[in-house]
């Protein structure tokens, strides 16, 4: 794109934004900096202050790096990052997007999601990789809000987006819907990676989904990135389950 397409792209944009502004998907007040969601519901969002650096569970201080559950278990991916906690408008607008269809909330947390990361993360990934949806659940909802979480945020930071190396190989139940101690029976071995794949081959992958719970799923997903050789692998979610006991 030439600059001067670009500046005539920009001044259309704020005339558009002039004309018809932002608003607040919550209150229905003036958007804030650009996104559906005015300031004070954006500075009354469940932020994550404290986290652990391996799996993002929100932690009371900053005293500790790492949570006791992570020094206790194998895991395959090498940090998480999320900006929430999974309670109050997020969670409900992840519950509106993921089951009714509601995408501009879709695209609001995505955006949330991208200026954590612009803010936070250093190193940004090669590549990003949205958790599978099984194909069933994929033509029971229509679409994979991991994947269009990750289509907005990859554009945005520019890294590259993969989606059909790895799949979900069978129809798992409801994490949501199952004890904490289920829940890693429930996904072990429900990915695979296809077998000539080389996309992932000595790169930094980041996996993207809406909410990670015990972080069995993205672990899961980590495995197969690192069967076909994935160098550093991240987790981004949009919330982090702070007990472990909902998702």
């Amino acid at each position: 794109m030439t600059s001067k397409t670009q500046l005539i792209t920009s001044a259309f944009k704020k005339a558009g934004a002039f004309i018809y502004p932002k608003v607040c998907l919550h209150c229905n007040d003036v958007g804030y900096n650009g996104m559906d969601l005015c300031e004070r519901c954006y500075q009354g969002l469940s932020w994550v202050q404290y986290a652990c650096a391996r799996c993002a569970l929100p932690l009371p201080t900053g005293n500790a790096p790492v949570c006791g559950a992570c020094s206790n278990r194998e895991l395959h991916f090498d940090y998480a990052q999320t900006p929430f906690r999974f309670e109050g408008f997020i969670r409900d607008a992840v519950s509106q997007f993921k089951f009714n269809y509601k995408l501009n909330l879709g695209k609001l947390l995505a955006q949330l999601l991208t200026e954590h990361i612009e803010n936070k993360c250093v190193d940004i990934p090669k590549i990003i990789v949205p958790v599978p949806l099984h194909k069933k659940r994929l033509r029971q909802r229509g679409y994979n809000q991991a994947l269009e979480i990750a289509r907005i945020v990859s554009k945005e930071i520019s890294s590259g987006l993969v989606y059909d190396e790895i799949y979900r190989n069978r129809d798992t139940s409801v994490q949501m819907e199952l004890p904490a101690k289920q829940r890693h029976k429930n996904v072990k071995d429900a990915f695979s990676v296809k077998d000539d794949s080389t996309i992932l081959k000595n790169k930094h992958v980041c996996i993207v989904d809406d909410v990670m719970t015990t972080g069995d799923t993205v672990n899961e997903v980590a495995k197969c990135l690192k069967k076909v050789g994935a160098e550093e692998i991240g987790v981004w979610c949009i919330a982090r389950v702070s007990t472990g006991k909902d998702e």
